[in-house]
């Protein structure tokens, strides 16, 4: 299993390298002093993601289970994002996790799994910042999206949590209104590099299933109906990351631990 691994994982540098729009910050690009971060417990074992939970709009929050020494991520975001009303996110409430959202428009979905670990804080970047969030040190960590709102008007819009200069960056852009992304991290010593998809390409190829987890770390597009969405699945023992759209533009991008 090591071995088809290590496999999987060289098969993943193009998609580390894939990609040199604007949302490709460069490693010169301006950013705020790196705070410390709080130091997560180590893991070195191995992540084995939860069965999926689901939830649509019009549904009550789906109980993700208890929070207490585990961590939950989005698995899928998807339908008509058109304004600040529209979002999904994982929330914590009287010690458990629970699946969300809001939306004044149609086909609003999102799923999301869990791992046995510890979270960290929830950190959050809206279009009103002028830089990027700091989420700590790379070194032992990884971190992906939780949460997501706002409208998807076309390439212009995207949220991201990634690396750049030994430390985590949760950023994202947008020529509408509203878009704002949520995001923690838990202790990894052996995430993947990102791996990308683009509408209009088949679903990407990136880690066995067992022992392993993977997470949306970037969305980008126009989300205009329920034919738009973006996810991380399992299929025939392996993750696979993919989507659809009716419209322009959407991607995603996720990473395995």
């Amino acid at each position: 299993m090591s071995k088809l691994r290590h496999a999987l994982v060289a098969l993943s540098l193009p998609a580390l390298l894939w990609g040199c729009g604007p949302e490709d910050l460069s490693s010169g690009t301006a950013t705020p002093a790196a705070p410390e971060a709080p130091l997560l417990a180590t893991q070195e074992e191995e992540l084995a993601a939860s069965g999926e939970f689901t939830w649509a709009q019009g549904q009550a929050l789906t109980p993700l289970g208890a929070s207490a020494g585990r961590a939950c991520f989005l698995t899928r975001v998807g339908g008509d994002f058109e304004g600040g009303g529209e979002r999904i996110d994982i929330t914590e409430s009287g010690g458990s996790w629970y699946l969300g959202g809001n939306s004044s428009q149609s086909g609003i979905r999102g799923a999301a799994r869990c791992v046995d670990a510890t979270a960290s804080q929830q950190y959050e970047w809206t279009q009103s910042m002028s830089y990027p969030v700091s989420m700590g040190t790379a070194s032992g960590r990884v971190c992906f999206i939780t949460g997501i709102a706002g409208k998807f008007h076309g390439s212009g819009e995207w949220v991201r949590a990634y690396v750049e200069n030994g430390y985590w960056y949760l950023n994202g852009n947008s020529s509408q209104s509203g878009v704002r992304v949520r995001a923690r991290c838990v202790a990894s010593t052996n995430y993947t590099g990102e791996f990308g998809w683009g509408q209009g390409g088949a679903a990407k190829l990136m880690d066995p299933v067992a022992g392993r987890a993977c997470a949306l770390t970037y969305v980008r597009g126009k989300f205009e109906g329920g034919g738009e969405y973006v996810r991380t699945f399992q299929s025939n023992g392996y993750w696979y990351l993919g989507g659809a759209s009716g419209q322009v533009d959407v991607s995603g991008r996720a990473r395995c631990f």
